[in-house]
C-alpha cells in the first residue's frame, strides 16, 4: 500500500495531467500546469506510453523536463505507464509510486515490483490481493455516474481509493478516500479527451 503522507483533509491527492494530449509537449504548457498547482499538496501524476492513437504520448525529454521542474518547485511527481518502455523509464527516477491503469492488458506490468504501486480496478474481485498495492476504484466512463461506482464497489473500498472520472466533487467529499485520482487541466476543452466533464481545473481546487 501507498503510504498516505501527502493529505488533503484525509486523502493523498493525485492529479492526473494526462498525456502529451493537454500539454501538446511544450515546455511552456507543462510549466503552466504545475506553475498551478504549486503550494496545493497533491502528487502530479503524467501518462507514458510509446503509442495509443490518437492519443499524442508525452515525450520522454520532457517528463523529465517536467519531473524536474516540478521538484523545484517541492512538489513530487510519477506516472501512469502503458508497455514495458515506458515502466522501464519511469523506473529510472525516484517515484512515490507507480500507477497501473484500469486495463487487464496491462496488470501483467506489475509482476516482479517491488515498489509501491497503485492500480485502478473495474470492481472490487482483486482488491487487496498484494501488500505493496493500493487499489483504486475506477469506472472508465467519461464521465462516470456516482451510481455506477457505487453499485460496482462496496463503500468500503470507495473510502480506500477512487479513479475518480465523475463530474464534480461529489463522490470525493462523500467517501473521502485516503487515495483520490482526478484528471486536471487548465480548462475544459471538448476536443482533448482528458479535458472534458470528468476532469478538474485550477478554480476546483479550492473546493477540496
Amino acid at each position: 500500500m501507498v503510504e498516505v503522507s501527502e493529505k488533503k483533509g484525509n486523502s493523498m491527492i493525485i492529479l492526473d495531467f494526462g498525456s502529451g494530449n493537454g500539454c501538446g509537449n511544450e515546455k511552456k504548457n507543462i510549466r503552466k500546469l504545475i506553475d498551478s498547482v504549486e503550494g496545493f499538496d497533491c502528487i502530479i501524476k503524467w501518462q507514458l506510453f510509446t503509442s495509443a492513437p490518437p492519443n499524442i504520448p508525452l515525450r520522454y525529454d520532457l517528463f523529465t523536463y517536467a519531473y524536474d521542474y516540478a521538484e523545484r518547485k517541492g512538489l513530487r511527481t510519477t506516472a501512469s505507464v502503458f508497455d514495458p518502455e515506458s515502466l522501464e523509464f519511469l523506473q529510472t527516477f525516484e517515484t512515490p509510486f507507480i500507477k497501473i491503469a484500469n486495463r487487464a492488458d496491462l496488470y501483467y506490468l506489475a509482476r516482479g515490483i517491488d515498489s509501491p504501486l497503485v492500480i485502478s480496478y473495474p470492481a472490487s474481485a482483486e482488491m487487496g490481493k498484494r501488500k505493496n498495492i493500493t487499489p483504486l476504484c475506477c469506472v472508465s466512463n467519461y464521465p462516470a455516474k456516482i451510481a455506477t461506482y457505487e453499485k460496482r464497489f462496496p463503500s468500503s473500498w470507495l473510502s480506500v481509493g477512487i479513479s475518480d472520472h465523475t463530474a464534480g466533487l461529489d463522490l470525493y467529499h462523500k467517501y473521502m478516500p485516503e487515495v483520490w485520482e482526478k484528471h486536471y487541466v487548465i480548462e475544459h476543452n471538448c476536443t482533448d479527451p482528458d479535458a472534458k466533464g470528468h476532469s478538474i481545473t485550477p478554480m476546483d481546487l479550492g473546493g477540496i
